[in-house]
């Protein structure tokens, strides 16, 4: 009978031992996970805290909108819905778009110090000549589509504000719509903004259209004072368009996208860099 009840006895504590074993566990538990919340918690704050400032910084580094002459801001330019200018478009894909290995670009080395310098070009190729490039261009006949009485000038009077109002200083600002806009003679994209008026008299179709953009960086005019000039007279009537169609016409091949490369060696336009180029090699 003794030797039964005090086994009973060590079962009992044994039991009891188990329990606040268990109690302990459950505790040390219970205090790991109320630190791994407080850290939780600090580092959500934390981030927060990061994020607020970048928003701020980047709040600060936006450029705020231009103020008039008058004083008051100006409101952004309203672009037309997609259903009245079609769907935009800024670099389309061109149909007619000169063989291979037309251009003068050359893929440039990497330098060796990881940075990127200006697109090397082979500058003998912008002056040289193809003489079969000119005789093909000659046996070529022109369509007679364009009449000479179809296309009217407009004078200067007829230049209204919104056409002023309408002009794209950048190619981003073009919007582009194959029904209703106008084609560009150096970039050939159809256009809803104001183009250039050749008023030299010998102008046919298109040929005197030029957009803000492509004047100013391929020939250092600014459309404004072009359009209300009333004795302008577009390169190509001129004798000095660098667009591909007209170069290869001459047996020379395409420039490519050149501003960066002229404005890089110190030219306002590529004009001028063609010019300088053809002195440097005489």
């Amino acid at each position: 009978m003794w030797a039964r009840e005090r086994k009973k006895e060590e079962e009992v504590k044994l039991d009891e031992d188990d329990d606040d074993r268990k109690e302990e566990d459950l505790c040390l538990s219970l205090k790991k996970r109320d630190k791994n919340i407080m850290e939780n918690k600090a580092m959500l704050a934390q981030l927060f805290a990061e994020l607020s400032t970048i928003a701020e910084l980047t709040s600060l580094d936006t450029p705020q909108r231009r103020k008039s002459a008058t004083g008051q801001t100006a409101s952004p330019r309203k672009r037309r819905l997609e259903s009245q200018a079609g769907s935009e478009r800024r670099n389309p894909a061109r149909k007619a778009r000169p063989r291979e290995h037309f251009g003068v670009e050359e893929k440039p080395e990497s330098p060796r110090g990881g940075g990127h310098g200006p697109r090397t070009v082979d500058i003998r190729r912008l002056v040289e000549v193809n003489e079969d490039g000119v005789k093909i261009a000659k046996k070529r006949r022109v369509s007679g589509g364009y009449k000479r009485g179809r296309y009217v000038v407009r004078s200067v009077d007829e230049i209204t504000p919104e056409d002023l109002n309408n002009i794209a200083f950048r190619a981003k600002d073009k919007i582009w719509d194959k029904d209703r806009g106008s084609s560009c003679h150096q970039c050939r994209q159809k256009t809803l903004d104001t183009k250039t008026v050749c008023r030299s008299g010998s102008c046919v179709g298109v040929k005197g259209h030029f957009c803000g953009p492509c004047l100013k960086n391929r020939y250092g005019e600014d459309i404004r004072e072009v359009l209300l000039d009333p004795t302008w007279a577009c390169p190509l009537c001129r004798g000095v368009c660098n667009c591909s169609l007209c170069r290869k016409r001459e047996g020379r091949c395409a420039t490519g996208i050149l501003v960066g490369l002229a404005r890089y060696n110190g030219h306002d336009n590529v004009h001028q860099y063609l010019e300088s180029i053809q002195k440097e090699l005489q």
